[in-house]
């Protein structure tokens, strides 16, 4: 296996810097957290580069790793990552909940669902896994059923001794395997955690038609990107992992268009700007550009066909009255009150 990362001789301060580096370049973006004078005993190392991310972690640490929102924001990737444990544990709480995957057991995480995952050893052994990094389009046409599971599954089971062996198979030979051997070893891995976890009866959402799950990632990018003025087919395109012309078949399928989208997600976030406290006294014009518009008067167009009047009349007709305004009308209204008295 290739060597990607090893803290030994480095204090904890540079081990998080080269940790940062390497992390975000394998991939994706988090923090990672260690107890200060423990940062000399990690080794992360990689088993397999194509079709997946086949990685191994060894750690005597207490190491914990972050994604947050605003990591997924700038860095959102898509990945799914099956981390199967082999020594120690490791706890992942998202907000769903926590779940802890023990040795001898693996688990599903998404890497576009911000989340903690902390790396425990049992006291006498270092805690070892492996991480198979999955692209979203493979993760869904094998384990679709799955997409939003968030347990543990135990692999000592005559379904989950296939899935070692596999996984023990692309460990080793991993980089001496070609391409086209790799894929189907991959492909079999998938099918047989799929297969583990329907033989285990594990409450799994029912499956979804491919284009279905497709549109939801499109829509789930538009609606964390609205501000961004550039957005556009090609870019949306590009970070959801798919052609334009795949794309254009996604929207076709479910009947709507790109702009359609767009429109419907932006334009109520910039009515409820409109009028919110902490935004009513901002410049129609600051609204747009918040919203993701290139212009002012682009802005109240749409605004005006979608909602029949201006954003102008619209914030004067639903605005409710600050408290600075309560606040004079009562004061109004009780001196009025001692002079009626």
């Amino acid at each position: 296996m290739q060597r990607l990362y090893s803290s030994t001789g480095t204090n904890p301060a540079d081990a998080r810097r080269n940790w940062a580096e390497m992390s975000r370049r394998e991939f994706y973006d988090g923090d990672l957290d260690m107890p200060t004078g423990e940062a000399s005993d990690i080794v992360f190392e990689k088993a397999l580069r194509y079709p997946i991310s086949l990685t191994h972690l060894v750690t005597r640490a207490a190491m914990s790793y972050r994604r947050s929102s605003q990591h997924i924001r700038s860095n959102k990737v898509g990945f799914r990552v099956i981390w199967f444990v082999k020594q120690g544990s490791l706890k992942i709480v998202r907000a769903q909940g926590a779940c802890t995957i023990n040795a001898g057991e693996a688990g599903i995480l998404d890497s576009n669902v911000p989340f903690s995952a902390t790396l425990q050893n049992d006291g006498l052994s270092p805690h070892e896994s492996y991480q198979a990094i999955v692209p979203p389009d493979m993760f869904l046409g094998h384990l679709q059923e799955a997409d939003k599971f968030t347990g543990a599954f135990s692999l000592q089971t005559p379904e989950g001794s296939i899935i070692q062996r596999l996984l023990e198979l692309l460990v080793e030979d991993g980089e001496r395997l070609s391409r086209q051997a790799a894929k189907p070893l991959v492909e079999s891995l998938l099918e047989a955690i799929a297969d583990n976890l329907r033989a285990r009866n594990l409450d799994m959402p029912r499956r979804q038609r491919l284009v279905d799950r497709r549109l939801m990632d499109i829509e789930n990018y538009i609606l964390m990107n609205l501000t961004d003025p550039d957005l556009c087919y090609d870019k949306v395109a590009s970070s959801c992992g798919i052609s334009p012309r795949y794309l254009c078949y996604v929207l076709k399928a479910n009947n709507t268009s790109f702009s359609e989208l767009l429109w419907k997600n932006r334009l109520p976030k910039a009515r409820d700007w409109l009028v919110a406290p902490s935004t009513r006294d901002y410049p129609i014009h600051e609204i747009a550009y918040m919203s993701g518009f290139k212009s002012a008067a682009h802005f109240s167009r749409m605004f005006k066909t979608t909602y029949g009047c201006p954003p102008r009349e619209y914030r004067a007709a639903h605005m409710e009255p600050s408290m600075e305004a309560i606040e004079l009308e009562s004061a109004w209204d009780r001196t009025h009150q001692l002079e009626a008295a």
